[in-house]
C-alpha cells in the first residue's frame, strides 16, 4: 500500500514538475512497442512527440508476458532474444516527460518494468521491459488493437508479421487475479495459511493502481 502511494505522488510531481518547467532543450529518445504506439494514448498522457520514426529493436521478441489486472492478463514486452526483433517508434520526447513515462510503466516503487538503455551510432535511446515474465497471458481486444492499428500504418513491418499478432487470442473474461508477484514478490516465503489473504491483497493494490493509473489532480496543467 506505501508503495502505491509513493508512486502515486512521485507521478504527481512528475506532472507539476513538466508543468512549471517543461525545459524545452532537454530532450531524450524513447522506443515505443505497444499502447504508446496510440496517438490517443499519447495524447490522454499530454506528451509532447517532437520527431517519431520508424525503428526495429533487435535481438527481442514481441510476447505478451509482463502481467496485468486480471487473470491471464498480460501487456507487450520485448523479451530478450538473440536474432529477434521488435517493430517500434522512436520517439524523441522531453526528458521531464521521459520521467512521467517512468510513472505511467510503473517504474518507481513498483518495479513492474526495467528501464533499459541502448546507444545506436546516431543516438541513446531507452525502453521498458517487464521485470517479471510470464508466458500464456493474453492482452485485451483495445490492447491488442492498438498495435494492430499502429502496425498497419508502418510500411516497413512485413504482412505476415502482422497477420500473425492478429491472431493472438485476447482475453475475454476478466477475471480477479489468484497469483501475487509485484507487491507480494515471493508468496512461497509466507506460511501456507496466509496466501489466500496475500493473493487478496495483491489483488487490491493492482486495483487501486489501475483506478488511479490515469487520475491525476495536476497533469491537467501540462501544456503540449
Amino acid at each position: 500500500m506505501l508503495r502505491v502511494l509513493l508512486w502515486k505522488l512521485g507521478s504527481e510531481w512528475a506532472h507539476l514538475l513538466r508543468a512549471l518547467s517543461p525545459r524545452p532543450g532537454n530532450k531524450v529518445f524513447y522506443f515505443a512497442f505497444g499502447a504508446n504506439l496510440s496517438p490517443d494514448v499519447l495524447a490522454q498522457r499530454r506528451f509532447k512527440v517532437f520527431d517519431a520514426f520508424d525503428y526495429q529493436l533487435e535481438n527481442a521478441i514481441l510476447r505478451f508476458t509482463q502481467p496485468g489486472f486480471y487473470r491471464n492478463h498480460g501487456y507487450a514486452s520485448p523479451d530478450s532474444v538473440d536474432g529477434e526483433i521488435v517493430y517500434g517508434r522512436i520517439y524523441q520526447i522531453l526528458a521531464r516527460d521521459a520521467v512521467r513515462m517512468d510513472y505511467f510503466e510503473g517504474v518507481p516503487f513498483l518495479r513492474a518494468h526495467d528501464k533499459i538503455y541502448q546507444q545506436t551510432k546516431q543516438f541513446e535511446f531507452f525502453f521498458y521491459r517487464a521485470t517479471r515474465v510470464i508466458a500464456g497471458l493474453k492482452p485485451t481486444r483495445e490492447y491488442l488493437d492498438y498495435l494492430l492499428d499502429a502496425y498497419r500504418q508502418m510500411p516497413g513491418i512485413p504482412q505476415e508479421h502482422i497477420d500473425a499478432l492478429a491472431k493472438t487470442d485476447v482475453l475475454e473474461d476478466m477475471l480477479p487475479l489468484d497469483q501475487t508477484g509485484i507487491f507480494v514478490r515471493d508468496i512461497s516465503r509466507w506460511p501456507c495459511w496466509l496466501h489466500t489473504l496475500l493473493i487478496g491483497y495483491e489483488r487490491w493494490c493492482k486495483r487501486l493502481v489501475k483506478y488511479i493509473w490515469h487520475r491525476s489532480l495536476l497533469q491537467q496543467l501540462i501544456k503540449t
